[in-house]
């Protein structure tokens, strides 16, 4: 190999045995050829390793890296400063790449200089390759995927191909974020370059029960809140309150941490308004902040749809408690 490739693919992988192999097939049968492929074993305790290895031996364009588990911020970080590629292709390990992705996304970011990131869109499918959902679309275009950006990850992260220096430029992924670290990237990456998706599904992206993202959807909210907060921080030409520490401090030490107060409520009233559909959150101890949010005067969005909700979902001490804690809030806001 030389020095330098036009491309380098990067998946971190844990405990994927059962998916591995065809989401490494998928990458090696690319129209596009010109690429390494870093692959990153964070201290898997299946079989996973061994299908790999296998692979790498017949292929000298994979470069498998193995370490003790550290988690996916780290493992990425670590193929991010061991790429060669002019240009950085996220992958998972139990998605499947369409043969023309890369292809297709490179002759995108070579006619848009301006474009430092840009996704596809994907086809869900279950752990058997089934088709789960055909209709869900990322936006298309610069300013539909900046707007919707403000509110929510508008691109699917491991159908995302970067432009290598501008990856680094954007400090890459922040192990504080590690339940939206691909959200918090893309964040700072918008402001510095435009970012976009490409209108085909190239992608089969598989959802499974056990998931990071279903499995830590609070956490994944909570921290997806607080990156949109940094991001207004900046966007204000305050700076990012984020940029120098190890762990996100607790929603309830916010005011204290940013040194404002009401910055706490106003973090919680998001946080609400996106968990407010989860039944798994309305009936666990995320439901705390339901209650105090409901029992401040100015609530939360859908606040008495969600008392039928809890009903509906059958949690109905949940519902008259929250019901109790928004008459409560209602009447403090006309109490003389």
């Amino acid at each position: 190999m030389s020095s330098e490739v036009s491309l380098s693919v990067i998946m971190p992988m844990f405990n994927a045995e059962a998916f591995v192999a065809a989401a490494i097939r998928s990458v090696l049968g690319q129209s596009f050829t010109d690429f390494e492929f870093l692959i990153v074993d964070d201290g898997s305790t299946d079989g996973s390793a061994a299908i790999v290895a296998e692979f790498a031996k017949a292929d000298p364009r994979i470069i498998f890296l193995r370490q003790e588990n550290k988690g996916i911020v780290v493992s990425l970080n670590r193929m991010i400063a061991q790429a060669r590629g002019r240009l950085i292709a996220r992958m998972d390990a139990d998605d499947i790449c369409l043969k023309d992705r890369f292809a297709k996304q490179i002759d995108y970011l070579t006619a848009n200089p301006d474009v430092g990131a840009v996704g596809t869109q994907f086809i869900e499918i279950d752990g058997a390759g089934n088709a789960l959902n055909s209709n869900f679309r990322h936006p298309v275009g610069k300013d539909a995927v900046l707007a919707q950006m403000q509110v929510k990850m508008p691109i699917g992260n491991p159908t995302a191909m970067f432009r290598a220096d501008a990856l680094r430029a954007a400090g890459g992924y922040r192990n504080p974020f590690r339940y939206c670290e691909d959200y918090d990237l893309f964040l700072r990456l918008s402001r510095m370059y435009a970012v976009d998706n490409l209108p085909e599904i190239l992608f089969h992206y598989r959802r499974s029960p056990g998931q990071m993202s279903i499995a830590n959807n609070s956490n994944q909210t909570m921290q997806s809140v607080m990156a949109r907060f940094a991001h207004r921080e900046v966007l204000a030409g305050r700076t990012d309150p984020f940029s120098a520490v190890a762990m996100l401090p607790a929603l309830e030490e916010f005011d204290q941490f940013i040194g404002r107060t009401g910055v706490a409520r106003q973090l919680r009233r998001e946080i609400v308004d996106d968990l407010r559909f989860s039944p798994n959150v309305l009936g666990g101890p995320e439901f705390t902040m339901f209650r105090q949010q409901a029992r401040s005067p100015e609530g939360f969005s859908g606040d008495w749809r969600t008392v039928l909700r809890c009903l509906r979902f059958g949690l109905w001490q949940n519902a008259i408690t929250l019901l109790t804690d928004l008459v409560r809030g209602r009447l403090s806001v006309t109490a003389p």
